[in-house]
């Protein structure tokens, strides 16, 4: 006997009928009519192939195949309220696990940290921090919670912003020393550059707007790497001339141990970053506060304020 939803409906009515003691009570009980209980119930006995109640002009009574389907019926109900109560919880409660994608410089400069602001503020909160410079598949992954750098596809994620990403042309003091004049962009030929490079990508040809208009220069260098928190590391050892994200130097610049360059230029190419959650009609209450939580939080960080 194949059960459908409407059975498990009628289970919750027959329930309620004996509960309320008759069919009119319960149909008062639900706002229905008396006919349409007893439609339902008719339907529901013949599923079953026997009586659920004997009825006389009084009261009804349980026949003995009506007591086993109560106790059926009475997990039914239990079952839905334990849902019910889950449901409630994933809206409201925030608890529960969340695995969480990220650029590895931009996971492990400002996200880790936030992380474990959040997980004190939400003690029953369990996250994951995986650091990848791609963008996954959030469903096929089973990821919650995505921070992404740049202009997204279309897609049926939702993104909401948490600032640009500012570049900053730098050096070291000890760099400085004994490297040529350094005043206009395509200076930077006779310079040694650090730059990102993966399998698919190389950001070596960085653009500048100044007074006379735009210039574009291919740089070359000793050292490229797909991990911008390496090069920042190689520029404050004074291996050469780094353009990358401000957000991710914290203060060296204003300690001293990075100088800005060529500062009467703007550089071409900030980019957006988002967090992002896949779309569902129920948005659980940890992603909700995690999102919130950057929103907040995030953009002060990229600006290195």
């Amino acid at each position: 006997m194949a059960f459908r939803d409407e059975n498990f409906q009628a289970l919750i009515l027959f329930a309620h009928i004996n509960r309320q003691g008759s069919l009119s009570a319960a149909a008062d009980l639900l706002g229905i009519s008396r006919s349409s209980v007893s439609k339902q119930l008719a339907a529901l006995e013949k599923k079953i192939g026997s009586r659920l109640f004997n009825r006389t002009t009084r009261k009804i009574v349980l026949t003995d195949v009506g007591r086993k389907v109560l106790q059926e019926a009475h997990s039914v109900e239990s079952a839905l309220q334990r849902i019910e109560h889950i449901s409630e919880d994933s809206r409201s409660v925030v608890s529960g696990h969340i695995n969480i994608s990220a650029p590895i410089a931009q996971g492990r400069i400002h996200i880790a940290p936030l992380l474990t602001e959040f997980i004190n503020l939400h003690p029953n909160v369990t996250v994951n921090l995986q650091l990848e410079d791609r963008f996954i598949d959030m469903i096929a992954e089973n990821v919650d919670v995505s921070i992404r750098v740049g202009y997204l596809p279309d897609s049926s994620l939702i993104a909401r912003k948490l600032g640009d990403v500012s570049w900053v042309l730098c050096a070291s003091p000890k760099y400085l020393e004994a490297a040529p004049p350094l005043k206009t962009p395509s200076d930077l030929l006779n310079h040694r550059c650090l730059y990102y490079r993966n399998s698919k990508v190389s950001m070596n040809t960085w653009t500048f707007v100044g007074e006379h208009g735009e210039e574009e220069v291919t740089v070359s260098g000793p050292f490229s790497i797909n991990d911008p928190g390496v090069l920042i590391t190689a520029a404050l050892d004074g291996a050469g001339v780094l353009l990358i994200n401000r957000g991710l130097l914290g203060n060296a610049i204003e300690e001293g141990r990075l100088i800005s360059l060529l500062d009467n230029y703007q550089v071409v190419g900030g980019l957006p970053t988002y967090v992002v959650y896949p779309e569902r009609e129920f948005i659980p209450a940890k992603t909700r506060a995690l999102v919130d939580f950057l929103v907040e939080k995030m953009p002060s960080r990229m600006s290195g304020d």
